[in-house]
């Protein structure tokens, strides 16, 4: 059995994200490319999502030991153009994410928990003011049929 893929994983919650909800206009969602830094594109107007997804690969409760089991760390970072702003962008990231068991080839998946909020933060360096509300969200996976 090989290990789990965090990239599965992460187009499975991406997908989560980006897939329409009925609010208009959709979610822009921006996420880390080919291992560099999160880039937002320049003049990019809130509101947005950025997302950072990584991995622990622990030891599953099985009888050889073996570390099969994955859990998905999500840092969303809900940004609008005020406080309200992004906690309606918050609001859309947990009604995408919040108890879903994402579809992944091979795995089992437990609803998706929220495991930390954060205290917004405001930006008011480039001369617009911006609103971040940063959460941590937990996907927890394990070998088997999805």
């Amino acid at each position: 059995m090989t290990a789990p893929l965090l990239q599965d994983h992460a187009d499975a919650i991406l997908a989560l994200l980006r897939a329409g909800d009925g609010d208009s206009p959709d979610l822009a969602v921006y996420e880390v490319v080919d291992g560099g830094p999160n880039v937002i594109p320049t003049a990019t107007a809130p509101p947005y999502v950025s997302v950072h997804i990584v991995a622990v690969r622990s030891q599953s409760p099985t009888l050889d030991m073996r570390s099969t089991r994955m859990v998905a760390r999500i840092y969303t970072h809900s940004v609008g153009a005020s406080d309200l702003a992004a906690r309606a962008v918050s609001d859309r990231v947990a009604r995408k994410l919040l108890d879903v068991k994402p579809t992944i080839a091979g795995r089992v998946s437990f609803p998706i928990r929220q495991e930390v909020g954060n205290d917004p933060r405001v930006d008011e360096s480039t001369g617009s003011n911006t609103t971040t509300i940063t959460e941590t969200w937990r996907l927890e996976t394990l070998p088997g049929r999805s």
